[in-house]
């Protein structure tokens, strides 16, 4: 995944190299610590609610995410930004309790294996509408999902499908503390439609050196959605790492 958004960058970056000079183009890689909670219900009817934490034993999670940005002099086109972020959490655990999952019965006392997968690729178009001390980007965000949510006993394996696609309102933000090289930094993605929600938010402090900086901060990833009758209704949250390359 991260091979092809790299390339994908990369292709996007020819036509503007053709037609004007890039003055911006920026990369980051960061390590994120996710705390999964929450619950999700099945497709299928009859299907019970079931809680991450009290049914299936999730905890934290490591994992990682990348993105590139690529800013122009062309003040009527936007600029871009691809990210891609690993979601994804695997357990094995006993059930305390019975309950039905895409049309399937797990019973208590039985041990199954939950693989659920909410990675994602974002493609963002933005504006930068402040530039100095303080920084601010708005824009629209395509975020695509291509996963599954998965529990099986060994017997018989249940699926929900994560397969769509949404749009999101993009805000970013920075503000220097001048003279010192430290940064505050956050950016949200989100949108609500109805009874469903995504709200992703990342909220940082940094220090650059040259055109490298190193980032730590916290996000958070709200989902309350549904999708083919299926419900989530998840938040995973936690601290991150990361280092930043501006050029």
């Amino acid at each position: 995944m991260n091979k092809k958004l790299l390339g994908a960058a990369l292709a996007l970056a020819l036509p503007f190299s053709a037609q004007a000079d890039i003055i911006g183009a920026t990369a980051g890689a960061y390590s994120w610590n996710q705390g999964w909670s929450g619950d999700l219900r099945g497709e299928e009817t009859g299907d019970d609610k079931i809680d991450l934490e009290d049914d299936l034993g999730f905890d934290d999670e490591r994992a990682n995410s990348i993105f590139v940005a690529l800013e122009h002099p062309i003040p009527v086109l936007p600029n871009i930004r691809l990210a891609s972020t690993e979601m994804e959490i695997k357990e094995t655990g006993t059930l305390t309790r019975s309950f039905n999952y895409d049309g399937k019965t797990y019973t208590a006392n039985s041990q199954v294996t939950s693989d659920f997968d909410l990675s994602h690729i974002d493609a963002t178009l933005y504006y930068e509408i402040l530039d100095n001390i303080v920084s601010v980007d708005v824009g629209l965000t395509a975020r695509m999902f291509d996963g599954d949510a998965t529990i099986s006993d060994g017997n018989q394996t249940g699926t929900s499908d994560i397969d769509f696609t949404i749009p999101l309102l993009y805000v970013g933000a920075r503000v220097d503390l001048p003279l010192t090289g430290l940064y505050a930094t956050g950016e949200i993605h989100g949108l609500k439609v109805d009874d469903d929600s995504i709200i992703d938010t990342k909220l940082g402090i940094g220090y650059e050196i040259g055109i490298v900086a190193f980032e730590a901060g916290v996000r958070s990833f709200e989902i309350d959605a549904e999708d083919d009758d299926a419900e989530f209704n998840m938040t995973v949250e936690g601290a991150f790492l990361g280092v930043v390359v501006d050029i």
